[in-house]
């Protein structure tokens, strides 16, 4: 009971302090968005040219479809953090003193990041009875059918994902920018790996599972229908509706769905088996390498000094008629930032890329090896415009002279140094077959991306947006050829001057948001 107790409170006690962030109202106002975008038709299921008539069984599963989709792929940025919120607050210390175990602060964690979840679904929920009314098929409100597939679907798929994201915080290598990107592909290839398991229950999104009821029903309607499922937008017209009356939720496909509550449970205690308690023992072994090799030898009364916490101090800024420094050493001070620290690897790989986009095809450079180049240093760009938030040097920084246009567009020129710098051997190859279109393109792009990156790390103080909103723009535009979010130049219907006006938009944006920085000290 004691035990209970404990994690009741752990978990209530999380989630008062996620609901009082900003975060989680835009988190709120995201599913709101998402049930409008349902409510006026740019997000629907359609199989081939036919659609169901929207009665409580088709609306329930459609919005609880479109959440397993959202929430489940960009939910998990949204509830991964608080283990490291806990870390740098200094919460988590003061747990690691208390009787809580390592199993019960991962369980506590994971129910906090579902009932998160549940609230955004419960938005949607209550909004599905609003879309139903508004379409105006159907009036008559079956609130059993409407809710089962939030129940049985996106539920237990919220409760596997929760999981995912405290097992991704208590891994070292997977807390930051590394274990959002691969998250990213892991969801990407998880839902054809579902999509072949023999019980559609088991598909963890519930794709498989829906799609086989509702397919049974339109083949028996139209014996013309050929299969095809699309969850979202899609072009061409409904040529006829079908009315579906819901899944039949027998114990077997209840079991099965329940299973990822099993999952997520057993995911939560081999997340316990990498959690370190707070206990900065178990981090001292790297730093006892590190001041080795360095040859640092302190003394115990410089212990304590160093351990003492440092007082947040106000600088003022400088006076207006101080003599501005030179905008080129802050400029090579920022290239040294941004690659401080990458390891031997990380170079021969970045070389091996600019070797084999020079020696390729001027097509596969473009379409292949270009993209492969331009993911490598997302997390070197992933730091700007938050480097000096995230280091505790902002005062310092801001009290620099010219600290928003001087430093925003010395980041700015490192950033798009480092894009010209990996990119230099499609620049060579492009240069060599004569295409000016492509490097235009290419130009384009690399303006581009330090923008996107400036402005995503000064509006949210930290690199987590940033990584989230490029992988996204990169996987859609240059990997699957969508022309309005191609800012590489992969396909022929790419339009470079749209990124520039872009890039010249975001630029203004991260200014503005730096001079709101300097302004609030």
């Amino acid at each position: 009971m004691k035990t209970l107790r404990i994690f009741y409170h752990l978990a209530r006690a999380d989630l008062y302090e996620r609901v009082r962030r900003y975060s989680f109202l835009i988190m709120l106002g995201l599913s709101a968005f998402l049930g409008y975008q349902t409510a006026i038709g740019n997000l629907t299921i359609r199989l081939d040219t036919y659609r169901g008539e929207f009665n409580s069984a088709w609306v329930g599963s459609m919005v609880a479809l479109i959440a397993s989709f959202f929430f489940g792929w960009f939910g998990f940025y949204l509830v991964k953090g608080s283990v490291m919120h806990d870390r740098k607050s200094g919460v988590g210390q003061i747990m690691a003193t208390t009787p809580i175990t390592r199993p019960l602060y991962t369980f506590g964690k994971w129910a906090s990041n579902m009932a998160v979840f549940m609230a955004m679904l419960l938005i949607l929920a209550i909004a599905s009875i609003g879309i139903q009314l508004l379409a105006g098929e159907n009036t008559n409100i079956d609130l059993i059918a409407l809710f089962a597939p939030f129940l049985f679907v996106t539920i237990p798929l919220l409760a596997f994902v929760s999981a995912i994201a405290v097992l991704f915080e208590t891994i070292g290598f997977l807390q930051g920018g590394l274990g959002n990107i691969i998250y990213f592909f892991l969801f990407i290839f998880i839902i054809p790996l579902g999509m072949s398991l023999e019980d559609p229950a088991l598909e963890p999104l519930g794709f498989s599972l829906l799609e086989n009821s509702m397919a049974k029903v339109v083949t028996a309607q139209f014996p013309s229908y050929q299969g095809g499922f699309v969850l979202g937008a899609a072009p061409g017209v409904i040529t006829d509706t079908f009315v579906w009356s819901g899944i039949d939720w027998t114990p077997s496909i209840i079991a099965a769905r329940f299973s990822f509550f099993g999952i997520g449970a057993i995911i939560a205690l081999l997340a316990a088996l990498f959690f370190d308690r707070f206990d900065p023992s178990r981090r001292k072994i790297k730093i006892a390498k590190k001041r080795k090799k360095d040859d640092i030898h302190q003394s115990p009364s410089e212990e304590i000094k160093l351990s003492e916490p440092v007082r947040a101090v106000r600088l003022l800024p400088l006076n207006t008629d101080v003599r501005h420094p030179s905008f080129f050493p802050v400029f090579r001070a920022e290239i040294k930032l941004l690659l401080k620290g990458q390891r031997w690897l990380w170079c021969a790989i970045a070389i091996g890329l600019i070797i084999a986009s020079l020696l390729s095809p001027s097509d596969i450079t473009r379409s292949i090896i270009l993209p492969m180049a331009w993911i490598w240093p997302i997390l070197l760009w992933s730091s700007l415009g938050n480097r000096e938030i995230r280091h505790n040097v902002s005062q310092m920084v801001f009290s620099s002279p010219s600290p928003v246009w001087r430093h925003i567009l010395a980041q700015w020129s490192a950033g798009f140094m480092l894009a010209i710098m990996v990119a230099s051997g499609t620049i060579l190859r492009l240069g060599l077959d004569g295409d000016l279109s492509g490097l235009l393109m290419l130009l384009s792009g690399a303006i581009f991306i330090p923008s996107l990156a400036i402005v995503s790390g000064v509006w949210s103080n930290g690199s987590k947006l940033f990584e989230i909103l490029y992988v996204l723009i990169w996987y859609l535009g240059p990997m699957n050829r969508i022309p309005a979010l191609d800012f590489i130049g992969s396909t022929p219907e790419s339009q470079p001057e749209v990124f520039m006006l872009a890039s010249v938009l975001l630029l203004a944006l991260a200014i503005a948001g730096r001079a709101r920085q300097v302004k609030n000290g």
